[in-house]
């Protein structure tokens, strides 16, 4: 039989089954029991007899030695240990090298011998020095318990490449590009029958992209799963104690989107770990509990996902970031404290750190700068919120998906902009009492508060207008800060497809993406976090 053909299906099969096996021995080192022996066996279990299917030997004869391990552990054969469980971790590790190995092209069979004598040899010790609760047996129902309810049928589903959905949004993105121009021409015509027929297309096409969007979209658990793993061993590395813990698994973001986040939200959990938590004996010394409190958080805010990563360490040391940042020019040499904005810009610039050597954890100065930059490039905005010895939260704040947006259209004298909708809270006509002056700077009067004025001319590299007080304003809000934008006139809104772009390099980071209008035309999608 040739296997070769199920080898992308095997590795994305053994991928969820390696994930399960780290959460359970997680689980376990924390003090779990018989649950999580559970669920590392049966794990490892269906690893072997896939392996055996596929005929990768490394994979199922390493996940036979683990099942044997995890069947004397399971039975109270032998103790759980603390070398018993970097055993572990060290086997599970082997076991995804050889995954990866035996799938890749061309296949290679894996030397695990020594690892194998290892899971062995940790098999054969007798019990002692256990440091969980001991396995105990399963609670056996009493003669007069009811039987469970049958589970409900579970539902029917299909693995998909995600690269088929990625076609299948890209073919309704050109579509609702050219029912865009449809209805331009429709409207021009003006013939009943046509603009009734493009009204019931319009509808039929917004199920269809409602429904690829949603078959796109999937739990952020799938990318998160990975991450207490990390930081297990980067805290161990460290020689920290961390109490790890990730809220709102299952908030859901387009594919594309999550398959992005990964890395970013990695720099920032190592960065929390390497700089921001303290040494056990240095939490004490501070009056803090010797472990510390790391919290990955998802959760949705109107149209957007709030991903966090917050920590109770020592916060960001301005007294180090200052100096560092005078040094390299950055900031005028009077300044003696910096707000969060100008904050995250020193720290978001490339090679800029506070570290005092170089590890292989960080200390090089790309971590935030990684982060920052994809975060732009995703259309999003970072945010800081630092207290000196209390410890950092830091935001991203991402769309919902990548490929279909609204936006609200705005000219400025001859092009054409898009702003999208989610940092849009209203639009109105300037007047000249609205126009005043505050600290030096203009600002728009809105009711009762007062905003910055920003011209988008001007950010474009356009000569100011000859009357300030003529265009139209759209308050834009992101996070808590929120500021007028001065444009000529408005178009409407419009659903657009977003088409990402490299910038300019060295050029100013004011639009995030591109699209196609309904006449044909580009536009530039505003980034509306490099206006606040």
């Amino acid at each position: 039989m040739d296997t070769g053909r199920y080898a992308k299906l095997f590795l994305s099969e053994s991928k969820e089954n390696l994930a399960e096996i780290n959460a359970a021995l997680l689980e376990l080192e924390r003090g779990g029991s018989d649950a999580a022996v559970a669920r590392l066996f049966r794990a490892v279990h269906t690893l072997k007899g896939m392996g055996g299917a596929m005929g990768y030997t490394s994979v199922a004869e390493l996940s036979h030695e683990l099942e044997t391990l995890l069947d004397k552990v399971r039975n109270s054969a032998v103790a759980v240990t603390r070398p018993m469980i970097d055993t572990l971790f060290a086997g599970v590790d082997a076991l995804e090298q050889a995954v990866e190995a035996a799938t890749a092209s061309p296949s290679v069979n894996l030397d695990v011998s020594v690892m194998m004598a290892k899971v062995r040899e940790a098999g054969s010790e007798e019990r002692s020095q256990t440091f969980v609760q001991e396995v105990s047996p399963p609670p056996q129902p009493k003669p007069d318990q009811e039987a469970p309810a049958p589970a409900p049928k579970a539902t029917r589903q299909i693995r998909i490449d995600s690269k088929r959905l990625d076609t299948l949004m890209n073919v309704v993105g050109e579509l609702v590009i050219a029912r865009d121009r449809i209805q331009k021409a429709a409207e021009r015509i003006a013939d009943p029958e046509m603009l009734d027929a493009v009204r019931h297309a319009s509808q039929i096409l917004g199920n269809l992209q409602n429904e690829v969007m949603t078959s796109r979209m999937v739990p952020v658990w799938q990318v998160f799963e990975r991450f207490p793993r990390v930081v297990r061993d980067t805290a161990r590395t460290l020689g920290k104690e961390v109490d790890f813990r990730i809220e709102g698994r299952d908030i859901e973001l387009d594919r594309s989107m999550l398959d992005e986040m990964g890395e970013p939200v990695l720099h920032l959990l190592r960065n929390a770990l390497d700089h921001g938590i303290e040494t056990p004996a240095d939490r004490e010394k501070a009056g803090k509990p010797r472990t510390a409190t790391l919290i990955l958080t998802a959760e949705r805010d109107r149209a957007t996902v709030l991903i966090r990563v917050t920590d109770d360490g020592r916060g960001i040391d301005q007294t180090k970031v200052l100096p560092r940042a005078k040094k390299l020019g950055l900031i005028d040499k009077t300044t003696t404290k910096l707000n969060e904005q100008e904050l995250v810009a020193i720290i978001s610039r490339p090679g800029f750190s506070t570290a005092d050597k170089v590890t292989e954890i960080s200390g090089r100065g790309v971590g935030f700068d990684i982060v920052a930059s994809r975060v732009r490039a995703l259309g999003g905005s970072l945010e800081v919120h630092t207290d000196a010895g209390l410890g950092t939260a830091v935001s991203m704040r991402l769309p919902l998906t990548l490929a279909i947006t609204r936006a609200l259209l705005a000219k400025v004298e001859r092009e054409t902009y898009a702003i999208p909708l989610t940092h849009v809270l209203e639009t109105f006509s300037l007047s000249k009492p609205m126009l005043l002056e505050s600290k030096g700077k203009p600002v728009i009067a809105i009711r009762d508060d007062l905003f910055p004025a920003i011209w988008l001319r001007e950010r474009v590299g356009l000569p100011a207008p000859d009357n300030p007080a003529s265009g139209q304003v759209v308050l834009v809000e992101l996070a808590e800060r929120k500021a007028a934008l001065i444009v000529d006139q408005f178009e409407g809104q419009q659903e657009i497809v977003v088409k990402q772009f490299d910038g300019v390099s060295g050029s100013k980071t004011l639009f995030s993406g591109a699209t196609i209008l309904g006449d044909g035309s580009p536009a530039l999608i505003v980034d509306a976090s490099s206006l606040l």
